[in-house]
């Protein structure tokens, strides 16, 4: 299993992905890219949103953790 780039951009190396129960696997899905495009990538990753720098890591991860306790 993959590690989780967005955890580990904000400082919490080694965490395992979640997969598709994490909101940004979803979005790949909901927004209709094939999934030949992303075989094993989440939004974070084929949007490189990682790339806007550590305010931006800090705040996708803020919106996972929010999602995942709704």
């Amino acid at each position: 299993m993959p590690h989780c780039e967005l955890k580990a951009a904000n400082g919490t190396s080694g965490v395992a992905c979640d997969e598709h129960e994490c909101v940004y696997w979803r979005v790949v899905e909901q927004l209709g890219v094939p999934a030949a495009l992303v075989p094993g990538e989440c939004a974070v990753q084929h949007f490189s949103l990682l790339d806007g720098g550590s305010e931006i890591a800090a705040w996708l991860l803020s919106v996972k953790e929010r999602v995942e306790t709704v």
